[in-house]
C-alpha cells in the first residue's frame, strides 16, 4: 500500500488550482461540466475544491441524501448514504475514470468530500485538507481506516453540512488549532499549509499517510 508525505500532498492540492502544467505528468485530465481532478501517471488522483459559483448550485448547495451504486462497482462503499452534491461530484469524477482506477487519492474541499467518498469505494489511501461531512450515518465502512482528513478548527467549512443533520466525515481527521482565526482565509490550501508546516514542526500531525 503506497504511502504519501503530508507535505507532499498538501502541495499537489495547492497545485492541483493552478492547472495541469504545475502538477507531475498526468494520465488522464477529467473536466466535465463543474467537475476537475487530474489522474497522475502514478495513479494519484488530484480533485481541487470549489473554484466557480456553479460548483456551490450543482454541488455544495444542493440538499439532500443519496445511495451511491455505479456500474461495475456494485453497491459502493457498504450501500452508503451520501451528501447528494458531493456523492455527483465524486460520481462524475468514477464515471471518468472508467476503468483506471487511482492508487492514492487527495482533495481539497469539495475535492476532499469526493476524496473521502472514492477513497472507501476504491479502497485506496486518501487524504482531504479542509474537508467537510459528505456522509449520513454512523456505522463505520469497510475501507474508512485509509482516509484522513486534515481541517482548522476556524474552518467553517469543515463542519458543513451540521452535523445535527446527521452528517459527519469518514475516517481519521487530525484537528489543527491556528495561533489566531484568518476569516475568509482559513479555508485556503496556502493557510493550511502554512499551519501544517507549524504543527509538523511541533510534532502534533501526522507526517505522512498510511503511517
Amino acid at each position: 500500500m503506497r504511502n504519501m508525505d503530508l507535505m507532499d500532498a498538501a502541495r499537489l492540492a495547492e497545485n492541483s488550482y493552478k492547472g495541469s502544467v504545475h502538477l507531475p505528468p498526468i494520465r488522464l485530465n477529467i473536466n466535465e461540466s463543474h467537475v476537475q481532478a487530474f489522474l497522475l501517471m502514478d495513479n494519484t488522483l488530484v480533485i481541487p475544491g470549489s473554484n466557480e459559483l456553479v460548483d456551490y448550485t450543482k454541488s455544495n448547495l444542493v440538499t439532500g441524501k443519496q445511495k451511491i451504486s455505479w456500474d461495475k462497482m456494485g453497491k459502493a462503499a457498504g450501500n452508503a448514504i451520501w451528501h447528494k452534491g458531493f456523492a455527483g461530484h465524486a460520481a462524475t469524477i468514477a464515471n471518468k475514470l472508467g476503468t483506471l482506477r487511482p492508487t492514492f487519492i487527495i482533495g481539497h474541499s469539495l475535492g476532499a468530500a469526493a476524496a473521502q467518498i472514492l477513497g472507501c469505494i476504491y479502497g485506496v489511501p486518501a487524504i482531504g485538507f479542509a474537508s467537510p461531512m459528505p456522509r449520513h450515518g454512523k456505522t463505520r465502512l469497510k475501507h474508512e481506516g485509509l482516509v484522513l482528513n486534515v481541517v482548522r478548527n476556524d474552518d467553517i467549512v469543515c463542519r458543513m453540512p451540521p452535523k445535527n443533520f446527521g452528517f459527519c466525515r469518514v475516517g481519521n481527521t487530525e484537528v489543527m488549532h491556528p495561533a489566531s482565526s484568518n476569516p475568509g482565509e482559513d479555508h485556503s490550501m496556502p493557510h493550511y499549509i502554512k499551519l501544517m508546516e507549524i504543527e509538523r514542526r511541533q510534532g502534533k500531525i501526522v507526517k505522512s499517510w498510511p503511517h
